[in-house]
Protein backbone atom coordinates (compact mmCIF):
# COMPACT_ATOMS: atom_id res chain seq x y z
CA UNK A 1 0.00 0.00 0.00
CA UNK A 2 2.76 2.51 0.76
CA UNK A 3 4.86 1.49 -2.35
CA UNK A 4 1.34 2.56 -4.26
CA UNK A 5 0.93 5.93 -2.52
CA UNK A 6 4.73 6.74 -3.08
CA UNK A 7 4.31 6.11 -6.91
CA UNK A 8 1.01 8.20 -7.21
CA UNK A 9 0.78 10.42 -4.73
CA UNK A 10 1.26 13.38 -6.79
CA UNK A 11 -1.01 12.16 -9.26
CA UNK A 12 -3.70 11.62 -6.12
CA UNK A 13 -3.51 14.88 -4.84
CA UNK A 14 -3.44 16.29 -8.26
CA UNK A 15 -6.63 15.14 -9.47
CA UNK A 16 -8.15 15.89 -5.64
CA UNK A 17 -7.38 19.16 -6.20
CA UNK A 18 -8.67 19.37 -9.94
CA UNK A 19 -11.81 17.86 -8.47
CA UNK A 20 -11.73 20.45 -6.14
CA UNK A 21 -11.70 22.92 -8.73
CA UNK A 22 -14.20 21.93 -10.81
CA UNK A 23 -16.16 21.35 -7.96
CA UNK A 24 -16.56 25.27 -6.69
CA UNK A 25 -18.05 25.71 -10.14
CA UNK A 26 -20.45 22.80 -10.57
CA UNK A 27 -21.63 21.63 -7.21
CA UNK A 28 -20.17 24.20 -4.71
CA UNK A 29 -22.01 22.62 -1.86
CA UNK A 30 -19.66 19.94 -2.29
CA UNK A 31 -16.31 21.80 -2.55
CA UNK A 32 -16.33 21.92 1.67
CA UNK A 33 -16.14 18.48 1.93
CA UNK A 34 -14.12 17.92 -1.34
CA UNK A 35 -11.53 20.03 0.16
CA UNK A 36 -11.44 18.76 4.02
CA UNK A 37 -10.74 15.27 2.53
CA UNK A 38 -8.08 16.39 0.80
CA UNK A 39 -6.90 18.19 3.59
CA UNK A 40 -7.12 15.13 5.66
CA UNK A 41 -5.81 12.85 2.80
CA UNK A 42 -2.86 15.15 2.20
CA UNK A 43 -1.61 15.34 5.92
CA UNK A 44 -2.66 11.43 6.40
CA UNK A 45 0.25 10.83 3.43
CA UNK A 46 2.82 13.39 4.44
CA UNK A 47 3.16 12.32 7.81
CA UNK A 48 3.37 7.95 6.84
CA UNK A 49 5.99 9.39 4.35
CA UNK A 50 7.43 11.08 7.13
CA UNK A 51 7.78 8.27 9.34
CA UNK A 52 8.47 5.80 6.62
CA UNK A 53 12.17 8.22 5.88
CA UNK A 54 13.05 7.64 10.04
CA UNK A 55 12.28 4.08 10.09
CA UNK A 56 15.34 2.18 7.92
CA UNK A 57 18.05 4.22 10.03
CA UNK A 58 16.09 3.12 12.95
CA UNK A 59 15.86 -0.78 12.23
CA UNK A 60 19.50 -0.24 11.11
CA UNK A 61 20.51 0.90 14.63
CA UNK A 62 21.82 4.11 13.23
CA UNK A 63 19.52 5.69 16.02
CA UNK A 64 17.44 5.50 18.87
CA UNK A 65 13.65 5.39 19.65
CA UNK A 66 13.79 8.87 21.24
CA UNK A 67 16.02 10.09 18.24
CA UNK A 68 13.64 8.54 15.77
CA UNK A 69 10.56 10.18 17.53
CA UNK A 70 12.31 13.38 17.97
CA UNK A 71 12.86 13.14 14.25
CA UNK A 72 9.66 11.93 13.22
CA UNK A 73 7.76 14.83 15.70
CA UNK A 74 9.87 17.68 13.90
CA UNK A 75 8.80 16.51 10.96
CA UNK A 76 5.71 16.14 11.22
CA UNK A 77 5.34 19.64 13.52
CA UNK A 78 7.45 21.58 10.59
CA UNK A 79 4.42 19.99 7.95
CA UNK A 80 1.47 21.40 10.39
CA UNK A 81 3.55 24.59 10.11
CA UNK A 82 3.74 24.66 6.51
CA UNK A 83 0.11 23.98 5.85
CA UNK A 84 -0.85 26.54 8.20
CA UNK A 85 0.93 29.30 6.84
CA UNK A 86 -0.30 28.79 3.53
CA UNK A 87 -3.78 28.20 4.49
CA UNK A 88 -3.97 31.41 6.27
CA UNK A 89 -1.59 33.78 3.69
CA UNK A 90 -3.37 31.70 0.69
CA UNK A 91 -7.38 32.59 1.97
CA UNK A 92 -6.44 35.90 3.35
CA UNK A 93 -5.03 37.18 -0.32
CA UNK A 94 -7.52 35.18 -2.26
CA UNK A 95 -10.45 36.53 -0.34
CA UNK A 96 -9.09 39.91 -0.48
CA UNK A 97 -8.59 40.30 -4.18
CA UNK A 98 -11.83 37.61 -4.77
CA UNK A 99 -14.08 40.32 -3.44
CA UNK A 100 -12.01 42.94 -5.53
CA UNK A 101 -11.00 41.65 -8.49
CA UNK A 102 -13.34 38.51 -8.93
CA UNK A 103 -13.02 35.02 -8.40
CA UNK A 104 -10.25 33.66 -10.74
CA UNK A 105 -8.03 36.64 -9.42
CA UNK A 106 -8.96 35.65 -5.90
CA UNK A 107 -8.02 31.49 -7.09
CA UNK A 108 -4.89 32.77 -8.85
CA UNK A 109 -3.15 34.87 -6.25
CA UNK A 110 -4.33 32.14 -3.18
CA UNK A 111 -3.11 29.72 -4.70
CA UNK A 112 0.71 31.76 -5.34
CA UNK A 113 0.75 33.28 -2.28
CA UNK A 114 -0.01 29.70 -0.65
CA UNK A 115 2.64 28.18 -2.46
CA UNK A 116 5.54 31.23 -1.46
CA UNK A 117 4.19 30.75 2.19
CA UNK A 118 4.52 27.69 2.47
CA UNK A 119 7.80 27.07 0.51
CA UNK A 120 9.20 30.17 2.46
CA UNK A 121 8.11 27.65 6.17
CA UNK A 122 9.77 24.67 4.90
CA UNK A 123 13.06 26.85 3.95
CA UNK A 124 13.12 28.32 7.15
CA UNK A 125 12.03 25.41 9.44
CA UNK A 126 14.83 23.39 7.45
CA UNK A 127 17.37 25.64 8.75
CA UNK A 128 16.15 25.76 12.27
CA UNK A 129 16.19 22.13 12.90
CA UNK A 130 19.11 21.19 10.30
Amino acid sequence: MTQFLQKYSSWISLALITALIVSMFLYPQASTWLGLFLMLSSLGMASLFAVQKQVDPYRQGQMDGLRFTRNVLLDILGLLLTIAAASYFGGMAGTSLGTSYGMWAGLITGIASAFLAAWTVRKLWSRLTA
